[in-house]
């Protein structure tokens, strides 16, 4: 071998190992975090590789995963340069995944768990300019769902189903007692006060003329999904995100859950899950949440298509389904659940065109037009009934109830309001709140400020450490 030809071999070795020092240093870069603002008039490009992830718990099955995989696809055919790989097996608690920037592309949660990801773990990538980059239209959106997916200011999530809370209620009671005629069903803006009229003519009582054997509702007080319509009920402002306060000793918000510890000492409830004194516990006798109580409360669709209305259809009762009772102001709780983009993809316009897909007519009805759908958070798919169950048992059920009153929307969970650590604070509190007013342990309304003076102290430590 000549000299001129043994460089020119040297130089190739040289060559070949840079390269391949060069791709491994590429590989072992760090995931970096999507830069949020685009330039304008930016034009996304939708194509390569996605990893989409939900959990387990949520999609146990492939009767669950139709809703979703149906969306996956109808995107795949709209979009065929991208590939998406669909990952059902994701665990409850997503902190090893983010830390580790291997929880993918899109990921599923809730409306409760978007400040805790978008501003605590900085794990979500906000969608504002992807929305004006996509034409997405948010006024044909329900406001209320709308507001879950926001934290911050800034748009974090996608909420893909419309949540808002609803009751079933047995109808041959409401019959029996003369308020409802054979035929006719609980009025879509019915109201608490019509509710508390409701549950004293609802009242029945065992031969000893004390013991309860039917009440006006079941319903779980402890559980912030219920209890948060009170502390709204009459205009109460519970929380200030801006001076990072927590105010329920407010007077409008006492006043709200005045009407919830009125409506056990009256016996309008079932206050479920709450601890009681011997003697209120004797009062209700075998009544329960889902025995001698006429409206139960549901939380939302999914639950529906479940095991509480078969309840009622084992035992041969008529039944319906309520929205939620109107209060002087807005307070019908609701939720959404959606998915979100992760703050370190390396596929942001892909990502975001999915995830954003959901607030289009063709991603809504990809979703929820067949098994494992839900309600569609677009008001002009609202009145349709392409959502609606159809199975024996359920076709004639009151759908409206799940859609009506959606200008009265405000957030079921407090956790979509305040930081994971205020919020748990308030979780707690309020369990405790009812357990120790129920059993004469103590006042509510001290109970109340107690938590108020708790939640403040930990969010202004909160504050102080970023």
């Amino acid at each position: 071998m000549n000299k001129n030809t043994l460089k020119k071999a040297v130089r190739r070795v040289f060559a070949a190992l840079a390269a391949i020092i060069l791709i491994s240093l590429v590989a072992c870069v760090p995931a970096q975090p999507v830069e949020y603002e685009l330039p304008e008039g930016y034009v996304p490009e939708v194509k390569g590789r996605l990893k989409v992830g939900a959990r387990l718990n949520v999609y146990p099955n492939e009767s669950s995963r139709k809703s979703v995989n149906n969306w996956l696809n109808a995107f795949r055919n709209k979009y065929p340069e991208v590939t998406i790989e669909a990952n059902f097996s994701l665990p409850d608690d997503y902190s090893a995944l983010i830390s580790s920037k291997t929880i993918g592309d899109v990921y599923w949660l809730s409306d409760a768990d978007c400040y805790n990801f978008a501003i605590t773990q900085q794990a979500l990538m906000p969608l504002d300019y992807y929305i004006e980059a996509f034409d997405i239209d948010l006024s044909n959106m329900y406001s209320g769902i709308l507001n879950l997916c926001v934290a911050n200011g800034r748009y974090y999530f996608a909420g893909a189903t419309c949540g808002n809370m609803t009751f079933t209620y047995n109808a041959d009671a409401m019959i029996e007692a003369g308020l409802l005629e054979p035929g006719e069903r609980v009025a879509n803006d019915w109201t608490w006060e019509d509710f508390k009229r409701y549950a004293e003519q609802l009242k029945t009582y065992d031969v000893d003329g004390k013991t309860l054997t039917q009440v006006g509702m079941g319903f779980p007080l402890y559980w912030t999904n219920c209890f948060s319509s009170f502390i709204y009920a009459y205009g109460g402002t519970w929380s200030d995100t801006v001076n990072k306060k927590v105010m329920l000793s407010n007077e409008n918000v006492r006043k709200g859950v005045n009407e919830a510890i009125s409506a056990i000492d009256n016996r309008w409830i079932y206050p479920e899950g709450v601890k009681m004194s011997t003697e209120m516990k004797a009062s209700y006798g075998d009544v329960r949440m889902n025995n001698g109580c006429v409206f139960v409360s549901t939380n939302a669709y999914t639950v529906l298509t479940s095991s509480v209305a078969e309840l009622y259809n084992q035992k041969g009762i008529a039944w319906d389904v309520a929205s939620w009772p109107l209060f002087p102001e807005k307070a019908s709780p609701c939720g959404t659940l959606g998915f979100g983009v992760f703050n370190y993809t390396r596929n942001r316009d892909a990502a975001a065109a999915l995830v954003l897909s959901l607030w289009t007519e063709d991603g809504q009805i990809a979703l929820h037009g067949q098994e494992g759908g839900d309600v569609p958070v677009l008001k002009k798919l609202g009145d349709q009934d392409f959502w609606h169950l159809t199975r024996e048992g359920y076709r004639d059920i009151n759908f409206d109830a799940f859609t009506a009153n959606y200008d009265r929307y405000v957030p079921g969970q407090v956790n979509a309001c305040v930081p994971p650590e205020v919020a748990s604070i308030i979780e707690k509190g309020i369990a405790e709140m009812f357990d120790d007013y129920c059993t004469g342990k103590a006042s509510w309304v001290d109970k109340l400020a107690e938590i108020e003076s708790q939640c403040n102290d930990t969010w202004d430590a909160i504050s102080k450490e970023n």
